[in-house]
């Protein structure tokens, strides 16, 4: 827990560069790999790796993944040597890789290798308690990143943002509040400083 903690966002990377990013790579391992480069396995050793959207990863690094995570062990791209790391593996996902599995579009080894403690983290419309608290946690560095005092947020406003479904969940929240913020005039944010646009509304 006092290691390192490193992420990787395996969505939208080609598997060259992902299995890179991963293990790592020797020098002249492929056209301008001019150095030896560590891979995350190896920054991560005694302490977290994080993979976000796994469920995008290509097949064929989910059996390096899945070789990385039994034997603690891998070897960079190019490489001969084993490179021998521990470290905690969380992975998260917006796919239901049951489903992925059954269509047989993610490893079932892996998926329940992977599924040993399994956490579910809710749509932001299924725990509006939250909400509250979220506009403050967004709004203070925000405003520090524009230079202004955090704005209060009248009850309307407030009242507005709960009612909403929010399709784009903590993201869509926070775009929406620093919009509020780049066009406020005043210390308090108006239910009519909230532009929210539902994408699955018909217009």
């Amino acid at each position: 827990s006092r290691g390192p903690f490193v992420d990787l966002n395996c969505a939208g990377l080609s598997k060259e560069l992902l299995e890179s990013e991963l293990f790592g790579h020797e020098r002249g391992a492929f056209t301008n790999a001019m150095n030896a480069k560590q891979g995350l396995f190896e920054i991560a050793d005694d302490g977290t790796l994080f993979l976000d959207e796994i469920g995008e990863m290509d097949p064929s690094i989910q059996a390096r993944l899945l070789k990385a995570i039994e034997e603690k062990k891998f070897r960079r791209v190019g490489g001969t040597r084993d490179i021998r790391a521990d470290f905690r593996l969380i992975a998260a996902t917006n796919r239901d890789l049951s489903v992925e599995v059954g269509a047989q579009r993610f490893r079932g080894d892996l998926y329940y290798r992977l599924n040993v403690v399994k956490l579910r983290m809710p749509a932001l419309r299924e725990r509006m308690e939250d909400l509250p608290v979220l506009v403050q946690e967004i709004l203070r560095p925000l405003s520090k990143e524009m230079g202004r005092p955090v704005p209060k947020v009248s009850p309307r406003a407030l009242k507005k943002l709960e009612t909403y479904p929010w399709p784009g969940n903590i993201r869509e929240l926070r775009n929406v509040l620093e919009r509020s913020l780049l066009t406020l005039h005043g210390d308090e944010i108006r239910s009519e400083d909230l532009l929210l646009t539902d994408v699955r509304m018909k217009p």
